[in-house]
Protein backbone atom coordinates (compact mmCIF):
# COMPACT_ATOMS: atom_id res chain seq x y z
CA UNK A 1 0.00 0.00 0.00
CA UNK A 2 2.68 2.33 0.72
CA UNK A 3 4.55 1.72 -2.52
CA UNK A 4 1.58 2.31 -4.57
CA UNK A 5 0.73 5.39 -2.88
CA UNK A 6 4.27 6.70 -3.59
CA UNK A 7 3.67 5.80 -7.29
CA UNK A 8 0.17 7.51 -7.82
CA UNK A 9 1.24 10.57 -5.76
CA UNK A 10 4.74 10.73 -8.06
CA UNK A 11 3.32 13.06 -10.71
CA UNK A 12 3.89 16.89 -9.88
CA UNK A 13 0.85 18.98 -9.71
CA UNK A 14 2.00 20.88 -12.56
CA UNK A 15 1.88 17.63 -14.59
CA UNK A 16 -1.55 17.06 -13.85
CA UNK A 17 -3.27 20.15 -14.99
CA UNK A 18 -2.70 24.00 -13.81
CA UNK A 19 -1.34 25.27 -10.91
CA UNK A 20 -1.32 28.69 -9.25
CA UNK A 21 2.46 28.69 -8.35
CA UNK A 22 5.69 27.21 -10.00
CA UNK A 23 6.50 23.77 -8.70
CA UNK A 24 10.02 23.26 -7.62
CA UNK A 25 11.28 19.61 -7.79
CA UNK A 26 14.23 18.21 -5.34
CA UNK A 27 16.81 16.49 -7.07
CA UNK A 28 18.03 13.15 -5.14
CA UNK A 29 21.56 12.18 -4.98
CA UNK A 30 21.17 8.68 -6.19
CA UNK A 31 18.15 7.08 -7.28
CA UNK A 32 17.88 4.64 -4.21
CA UNK A 33 15.23 2.26 -3.28
CA UNK A 34 12.88 3.64 -0.41
CA UNK A 35 14.37 2.35 3.21
CA UNK A 36 11.00 0.88 3.81
CA UNK A 37 10.06 -0.71 0.77
CA UNK A 38 9.21 -4.64 1.55
CA UNK A 39 10.94 -7.70 -0.33
CA UNK A 40 7.44 -8.48 -1.70
CA UNK A 41 7.32 -5.14 -3.40
CA UNK A 42 10.78 -5.45 -5.22
CA UNK A 43 9.50 -6.02 -8.72
CA UNK A 44 7.00 -3.49 -8.36
CA UNK A 45 9.63 -0.83 -7.44
CA UNK A 46 11.89 -2.12 -10.85
CA UNK A 47 9.07 -2.14 -12.78
CA UNK A 48 8.70 1.75 -11.40
CA UNK A 49 12.23 2.66 -11.65
CA UNK A 50 11.91 1.45 -15.71
CA UNK A 51 8.80 3.72 -16.22
CA UNK A 52 11.14 6.99 -14.55
CA UNK A 53 14.01 6.14 -16.91
CA UNK A 54 11.88 6.03 -19.90
CA UNK A 55 10.18 9.76 -18.40
CA UNK A 56 13.67 11.16 -18.04
CA UNK A 57 14.22 9.97 -21.95
CA UNK A 58 11.12 11.74 -22.64
CA UNK A 59 11.80 14.95 -20.21
CA UNK A 60 15.66 15.08 -22.06
CA UNK A 61 14.46 15.02 -25.39
CA UNK A 62 11.60 17.98 -24.79
CA UNK A 63 14.34 19.90 -23.48
CA UNK A 64 16.48 19.77 -26.31
CA UNK A 65 13.72 20.44 -28.61
CA UNK A 66 12.99 23.16 -26.61
CA UNK A 67 16.35 24.56 -26.84
CA UNK A 68 16.29 24.55 -30.11
CA UNK A 69 13.45 25.84 -30.76
CA UNK A 70 13.83 28.71 -28.51
CA UNK A 71 17.32 29.47 -30.39
CA UNK A 72 15.54 29.30 -34.14
CA UNK A 73 13.71 32.79 -32.88
CA UNK A 74 14.85 35.66 -34.16
CA UNK A 75 15.74 38.05 -31.67
CA UNK A 76 14.10 41.02 -33.50
CA UNK A 77 10.95 39.05 -33.91
CA UNK A 78 10.63 37.99 -30.37
CA UNK A 79 12.70 36.59 -27.43
CA UNK A 80 14.45 33.47 -26.94
CA UNK A 81 13.96 31.98 -23.44
CA UNK A 82 15.98 28.73 -21.45
CA UNK A 83 13.12 28.64 -19.00
CA UNK A 84 11.32 26.12 -19.96
CA UNK A 85 14.12 23.77 -20.94
CA UNK A 86 16.12 24.00 -17.58
CA UNK A 87 12.70 23.02 -16.04
CA UNK A 88 12.71 20.16 -18.34
CA UNK A 89 16.07 19.67 -17.16
CA UNK A 90 15.22 19.44 -13.77
CA UNK A 91 12.39 16.55 -14.49
CA UNK A 92 15.09 14.13 -15.99
CA UNK A 93 17.24 14.32 -12.98
CA UNK A 94 13.93 13.92 -10.80
CA UNK A 95 13.31 10.54 -12.46
CA UNK A 96 16.91 9.40 -13.30
CA UNK A 97 19.53 11.59 -10.98
CA UNK A 98 22.54 9.93 -12.78
CA UNK A 99 21.54 11.69 -16.24
CA UNK A 100 25.07 13.02 -17.40
CA UNK A 101 23.71 15.56 -19.86
CA UNK A 102 21.25 17.08 -17.75
CA UNK A 103 23.17 17.21 -15.03
CA UNK A 104 26.21 18.64 -17.31
CA UNK A 105 23.67 20.89 -18.36
CA UNK A 106 22.23 22.47 -15.61
CA UNK A 107 25.94 23.10 -14.23
CA UNK A 108 27.11 19.64 -12.20
CA UNK A 109 30.35 17.76 -12.45
CA UNK A 110 31.05 14.14 -11.60
CA UNK A 111 33.58 13.65 -8.46
CA UNK A 112 34.28 10.20 -8.27
CA UNK A 113 30.74 8.27 -8.35
CA UNK A 114 28.76 11.72 -7.44
CA UNK A 115 27.73 14.20 -8.78
CA UNK A 116 28.26 17.80 -7.27
CA UNK A 117 28.50 21.43 -7.80
CA UNK A 118 31.42 22.27 -9.54
CA UNK A 119 32.83 24.30 -5.87
CA UNK A 120 32.60 21.33 -4.25
CA UNK A 121 33.99 19.16 -6.71
CA UNK A 122 37.36 22.07 -5.54
CA UNK A 123 37.75 20.65 -2.17
CA UNK A 124 37.12 17.35 -2.81
CA UNK A 125 40.16 17.46 -5.06
CA UNK A 126 41.66 19.47 -2.69
CA UNK A 127 41.26 16.73 0.16
CA UNK A 128 38.84 18.87 2.19
CA UNK A 129 35.85 16.95 4.23
CA UNK A 130 32.20 19.39 4.57
CA UNK A 131 30.95 19.71 8.17
CA UNK A 132 27.45 21.22 8.51
CA UNK A 133 28.17 22.46 12.01
CA UNK A 134 31.45 24.27 10.90
CA UNK A 135 31.62 24.40 6.62
CA UNK A 136 34.62 23.21 4.33
CA UNK A 137 37.63 21.96 6.85
CA UNK A 138 41.19 20.48 5.66
CA UNK A 139 42.15 17.36 7.97
CA UNK A 140 39.70 18.58 10.25
CA UNK A 141 41.10 22.01 11.39
CA UNK A 142 38.42 24.84 12.86
CA UNK A 143 37.85 27.95 11.38
CA UNK A 144 37.55 29.55 14.42
CA UNK A 145 39.13 32.35 15.20
CA UNK A 146 39.69 35.05 17.82
CA UNK A 147 39.61 38.58 16.98
CA UNK A 148 40.64 41.26 19.74
CA UNK A 149 41.07 44.82 19.18
CA UNK A 150 39.90 46.69 15.89
CA UNK A 151 39.86 43.23 13.95
CA UNK A 152 37.03 43.72 11.09
CA UNK A 153 34.18 41.43 9.61
CA UNK A 154 34.36 43.96 6.44
CA UNK A 155 37.09 46.95 5.69
CA UNK A 156 36.45 48.34 9.27
CA UNK A 157 32.78 48.32 9.16
CA UNK A 158 32.79 45.94 12.67
CA UNK A 159 31.43 47.68 15.64
CA UNK A 160 33.36 48.49 18.56
CA UNK A 161 31.21 46.75 20.52
CA UNK A 162 31.82 43.46 18.69
CA UNK A 163 35.80 43.81 19.60
CA UNK A 164 35.96 41.00 22.30
CA UNK A 165 33.69 38.98 20.06
CA UNK A 166 34.69 35.48 18.72
CA UNK A 167 34.58 35.62 14.89
CA UNK A 168 33.25 32.46 13.35
CA UNK A 169 34.68 31.99 9.22
CA UNK A 170 32.53 29.51 7.60
CA UNK A 171 32.96 28.10 4.33
CA UNK A 172 29.62 26.54 2.72
CA UNK A 173 29.60 25.25 -0.91
CA UNK A 174 29.17 29.06 -2.20
CA UNK A 175 29.18 31.22 0.18
CA UNK A 176 31.84 33.00 2.68
CA UNK A 177 30.51 33.99 5.49
CA UNK A 178 32.19 36.04 8.62
CA UNK A 179 29.95 35.79 12.20
CA UNK A 180 29.80 36.64 15.50
CA UNK A 181 26.42 34.86 16.40
CA UNK A 182 28.19 31.72 17.21
CA UNK A 183 28.37 28.20 15.16
CA UNK A 184 25.09 26.81 15.39
CA UNK A 185 23.41 30.38 13.86
CA UNK A 186 25.72 30.50 11.65
CA UNK A 187 25.56 26.82 10.10
CA UNK A 188 21.70 27.19 9.84
CA UNK A 189 22.20 30.67 7.62
CA UNK A 190 24.85 29.03 5.43
CA UNK A 191 22.02 25.58 5.04
CA UNK A 192 19.35 28.38 4.45
CA UNK A 193 21.00 30.01 1.46
CA UNK A 194 22.45 27.22 0.05
CA UNK A 195 18.86 25.89 -0.67
CA UNK A 196 17.63 29.21 -1.41
CA UNK A 197 20.33 29.36 -4.80
CA UNK A 198 19.02 25.84 -5.84
CA UNK A 199 15.54 27.26 -4.99
CA UNK A 200 16.20 30.13 -7.29
CA UNK A 201 18.13 28.56 -10.10
CA UNK A 202 14.54 26.77 -10.72
CA UNK A 203 12.65 29.78 -10.65
CA UNK A 204 14.88 31.87 -12.46
CA UNK A 205 16.31 29.85 -14.96
CA UNK A 206 16.24 31.88 -17.70
CA UNK A 207 18.22 34.28 -16.12
CA UNK A 208 21.01 31.51 -14.72
CA UNK A 209 21.63 30.37 -18.06
CA UNK A 210 21.15 32.55 -21.36
CA UNK A 211 20.01 30.08 -24.43
CA UNK A 212 23.18 30.42 -25.97
CA UNK A 213 24.69 29.21 -22.95
CA UNK A 214 22.18 26.11 -22.23
CA UNK A 215 22.31 25.16 -26.39
CA UNK A 216 26.14 24.16 -25.87
CA UNK A 217 26.15 22.31 -22.60
CA UNK A 218 22.60 20.14 -23.28
CA UNK A 219 24.55 18.79 -26.36
CA UNK A 220 28.11 18.33 -23.94
CA UNK A 221 29.82 21.66 -25.30
CA UNK A 222 30.82 23.33 -22.26
CA UNK A 223 31.91 22.39 -18.85
CA UNK A 224 30.41 23.94 -15.49
CA UNK A 225 33.28 25.76 -13.72
CA UNK A 226 33.82 26.98 -10.20
CA UNK A 227 32.06 29.86 -9.13
CA UNK A 228 33.35 32.95 -6.81
CA UNK A 229 32.02 32.85 -3.11
CA UNK A 230 29.55 35.45 -2.17
CA UNK A 231 30.10 36.87 0.81
CA UNK A 232 27.75 37.28 3.99
CA UNK A 233 28.11 38.69 7.65
CA UNK A 234 26.15 37.48 10.29
CA UNK A 235 26.00 40.06 13.30
CA UNK A 236 25.33 38.42 16.92
CA UNK A 237 22.58 40.72 17.51
CA UNK A 238 20.78 44.03 16.21
CA UNK A 239 22.87 46.50 17.97
CA UNK A 240 26.13 44.94 16.06
CA UNK A 241 23.84 44.94 13.14
CA UNK A 242 22.86 49.05 13.01
CA UNK A 243 26.59 50.42 14.63
CA UNK A 244 27.99 48.44 11.73
CA UNK A 245 26.01 49.42 8.93
CA UNK A 246 24.78 52.96 10.09
CA UNK A 247 27.07 55.17 8.16
CA UNK A 248 26.58 53.51 4.88
CA UNK A 249 22.87 52.83 5.38
CA UNK A 250 21.17 56.16 7.56
CA UNK A 251 17.37 54.08 7.61
CA UNK A 252 19.12 50.58 8.38
CA UNK A 253 17.26 49.88 11.71
CA UNK A 254 14.10 49.84 9.90
CA UNK A 255 15.66 46.98 7.96
CA UNK A 256 16.11 42.59 9.15
CA UNK A 257 18.86 42.49 6.82
CA UNK A 258 20.57 43.86 3.90
CA UNK A 259 21.91 43.32 0.70
CA UNK A 260 25.06 46.28 0.29
CA UNK A 261 25.74 46.26 -3.37
CA UNK A 262 28.78 48.38 -3.57
CA UNK A 263 30.55 45.69 -1.52
CA UNK A 264 28.82 42.92 -2.99
CA UNK A 265 27.75 41.66 0.96
CA UNK A 266 24.70 40.44 2.63
CA UNK A 267 24.40 41.37 6.14
CA UNK A 268 22.28 39.88 8.53
CA UNK A 269 22.06 39.56 12.46
CA UNK A 270 20.81 37.05 14.68
CA UNK A 271 17.96 37.07 16.56
CA UNK A 272 14.22 35.60 16.49
CA UNK A 273 13.45 38.11 13.92
CA UNK A 274 15.50 36.89 11.40
CA UNK A 275 13.15 34.28 9.47
CA UNK A 276 14.07 32.22 5.93
CA UNK A 277 12.11 35.30 4.23
CA UNK A 278 14.84 37.65 4.87
CA UNK A 279 17.59 35.55 3.83
CA UNK A 280 15.69 34.17 1.23
CA UNK A 281 15.17 38.15 0.08
CA UNK A 282 18.51 39.48 0.11
CA UNK A 283 19.91 36.52 -1.23
CA UNK A 284 17.94 36.44 -3.90
CA UNK A 285 19.29 40.27 -4.79
CA UNK A 286 22.71 38.74 -4.28
CA UNK A 287 22.38 36.21 -6.70
CA UNK A 288 20.92 38.52 -9.42
CA UNK A 289 23.86 41.13 -8.90
CA UNK A 290 26.95 38.40 -8.92
CA UNK A 291 26.22 35.06 -10.33
CA UNK A 292 27.39 36.47 -13.90
CA UNK A 293 28.89 40.07 -14.12
CA UNK A 294 25.91 42.88 -14.38
CA UNK A 295 25.44 46.27 -14.16
CA UNK A 296 26.12 47.94 -10.67
CA UNK A 297 23.65 50.53 -11.70
CA UNK A 298 20.62 48.15 -12.68
CA UNK A 299 17.24 49.61 -11.07
CA UNK A 300 19.41 53.07 -10.15
CA UNK A 301 17.47 55.06 -12.70
CA UNK A 302 14.23 52.76 -13.73
CA UNK A 303 12.70 49.69 -13.09
CA UNK A 304 13.44 49.03 -9.49
CA UNK A 305 10.62 47.78 -8.75
CA UNK A 306 11.14 44.98 -10.66
CA UNK A 307 14.54 43.89 -9.09
CA UNK A 308 12.51 44.29 -5.59
CA UNK A 309 9.02 42.20 -6.37
CA UNK A 310 11.89 39.34 -7.91
CA UNK A 311 13.14 39.55 -4.38
CA UNK A 312 9.45 39.37 -2.89
CA UNK A 313 8.55 36.47 -4.73
CA UNK A 314 11.10 34.51 -3.37
CA UNK A 315 9.42 34.75 -0.13
CA UNK A 316 6.96 32.95 -1.04
CA UNK A 317 8.09 29.58 -1.08
CA UNK A 318 6.36 26.25 0.77
CA UNK A 319 7.81 23.34 1.61
CA UNK A 320 6.52 20.38 0.17
CA UNK A 321 6.65 16.32 -0.60
CA UNK A 322 8.14 17.04 -3.77
CA UNK A 323 9.97 20.01 -2.97
CA UNK A 324 8.82 23.08 -2.94
CA UNK A 325 6.18 25.72 -4.61
CA UNK A 326 6.66 29.38 -5.44
CA UNK A 327 4.13 31.70 -5.66
CA UNK A 328 0.45 31.53 -5.84
CA UNK A 329 -2.45 34.20 -4.27
CA UNK A 330 -2.24 32.60 -0.93
CA UNK A 331 1.89 33.00 -0.33
CA UNK A 332 4.04 35.51 0.94
CA UNK A 333 2.55 39.11 0.79
CA UNK A 334 0.11 37.96 -1.83
CA UNK A 335 -2.47 38.46 0.33
CA UNK A 336 -1.39 42.05 1.87
CA UNK A 337 -1.08 43.36 -2.30
CA UNK A 338 -4.86 42.04 -2.32
CA UNK A 339 -5.68 43.48 0.55
CA UNK A 340 -4.51 46.82 -0.85
CA UNK A 341 -5.92 46.38 -4.06
CA UNK A 342 -9.25 45.88 -3.26
CA UNK A 343 -9.37 46.84 0.37
CA UNK A 344 -7.88 49.95 0.51
CA UNK A 345 -8.13 50.58 -3.64
CA UNK A 346 -4.51 51.23 -3.31
CA UNK A 347 -2.49 50.81 -7.36
CA UNK A 348 -0.11 52.42 -8.54
CA UNK A 349 -0.12 51.90 -12.37
CA UNK A 350 2.68 50.25 -14.42
CA UNK A 351 3.50 52.95 -16.34
CA UNK A 352 4.43 55.24 -13.48
CA UNK A 353 6.05 52.42 -10.91
CA UNK A 354 8.50 51.86 -14.19
CA UNK A 355 9.85 55.17 -14.17
CA UNK A 356 11.28 54.95 -10.02
CA UNK A 357 15.10 54.80 -9.55
CA UNK A 358 16.50 53.54 -6.37
CA UNK A 359 16.56 56.36 -4.26
CA UNK A 360 12.75 57.18 -5.54
CA UNK A 361 11.12 54.03 -4.68
CA UNK A 362 12.86 53.99 -1.60
CA UNK A 363 11.76 57.56 -0.66
CA UNK A 364 7.74 57.14 -1.45
CA UNK A 365 5.47 57.52 1.64
CA UNK A 366 3.37 54.55 0.45
CA UNK A 367 6.45 52.36 0.35
CA UNK A 368 5.04 49.33 2.68
CA UNK A 369 1.93 49.21 0.50
CA UNK A 370 3.84 49.60 -2.62
CA UNK A 371 6.42 46.32 -2.02
CA UNK A 372 2.68 44.68 -0.68
CA UNK A 373 2.06 45.52 -4.69
CA UNK A 374 5.16 44.65 -5.40
CA UNK A 375 4.91 40.69 -4.13
CA UNK A 376 1.40 40.98 -5.93
CA UNK A 377 3.07 42.39 -9.45
CA UNK A 378 5.75 39.60 -9.19
CA UNK A 379 3.31 36.35 -8.73
CA UNK A 380 0.93 37.72 -11.50
CA UNK A 381 4.02 38.43 -14.05
CA UNK A 382 5.53 35.06 -13.09
CA UNK A 383 2.00 32.58 -12.56
CA UNK A 384 -0.94 35.17 -13.91
CA UNK A 385 -2.44 34.00 -17.19
CA UNK A 386 -1.15 30.25 -16.84
CA UNK A 387 2.54 31.78 -16.63
CA UNK A 388 2.18 33.47 -19.56
CA UNK A 389 4.14 36.52 -18.82
CA UNK A 390 7.18 34.77 -17.08
CA UNK A 391 9.62 34.25 -19.90
CA UNK A 392 9.23 38.26 -20.11
CA UNK A 393 9.36 38.97 -17.07
CA UNK A 394 12.81 37.14 -16.17
CA UNK A 395 13.94 38.60 -19.75
CA UNK A 396 13.07 41.94 -18.20
CA UNK A 397 15.58 41.61 -15.55
CA UNK A 398 18.13 40.06 -17.50
CA UNK A 399 18.08 43.30 -19.15
CA UNK A 400 17.71 45.60 -16.25
CA UNK A 401 20.70 43.77 -14.92
CA UNK A 402 22.91 44.11 -17.90
CA UNK A 403 22.07 47.89 -17.95
CA UNK A 404 20.26 47.52 -21.43
CA UNK A 405 15.82 48.04 -20.42
CA UNK A 406 14.28 50.84 -21.29
CA UNK A 407 11.19 52.06 -18.98
CA UNK A 408 8.97 50.12 -21.82
CA UNK A 409 11.11 46.64 -22.16
CA UNK A 410 8.52 45.31 -19.93
CA UNK A 411 5.35 45.82 -21.71
CA UNK A 412 7.17 45.42 -25.50
CA UNK A 413 8.35 42.00 -23.92
CA UNK A 414 4.56 41.04 -22.83
CA UNK A 415 3.26 42.79 -25.90
CA UNK A 416 0.74 44.76 -24.38
CA UNK A 417 0.26 48.24 -23.23
CA UNK A 418 1.12 48.71 -19.74
CA UNK A 419 -2.55 49.68 -19.03
CA UNK A 420 -3.69 46.44 -20.23
CA UNK A 421 -1.48 44.51 -18.12
CA UNK A 422 -2.78 47.05 -15.27
CA UNK A 423 -6.41 45.60 -16.11
CA UNK A 424 -4.91 42.13 -15.96
CA UNK A 425 -2.99 42.85 -12.87
CA UNK A 426 -6.53 43.39 -11.20
CA UNK A 427 -8.58 41.03 -12.64
CA UNK A 428 -5.54 38.34 -11.22
CA UNK A 429 -5.86 39.51 -7.82
CA UNK A 430 -9.55 39.89 -7.94
CA UNK A 431 -10.22 36.61 -8.61
CA UNK A 432 -11.36 34.14 -6.26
Amino acid sequence: QRLAAYIQNWPLPDELGPTQSQVIASIDKKLLKPAWLEKSSEHLWTDFVQLRQQRAFYFFERAKDEIQKQRRIPVRDGMQSSNNSIRLLVRVLRENPDHKMSRRALGYVKHRDQWVWPNVARQLTQKKEYSPEEGWLRNGKKTIQSSPQTSSLLTGRLSAQTSDTTQQLFHSDHWHIRSTAGPPHTAALAKQLELTRFIWRQVFGGFVLTPVELSRRIVGQARPRPTSLFKVVLLANREEYIDSLQSLEPDIGKTLGIYWTPTQTAWFFSSQDLDSRTVEHEATHQLFAESWPTSPLAGSKHGMWALEAAACYMESLQKTDFGFTVGGRQSGRVPAARERLLDDNFFLPLRQLSKLGRSALQNEPELPKIYSQLSGLADFFMNGEGGRYRNAFIEYLVQLYRGTAEQETLWKLCRRSPEELDTEYKRYLSSP
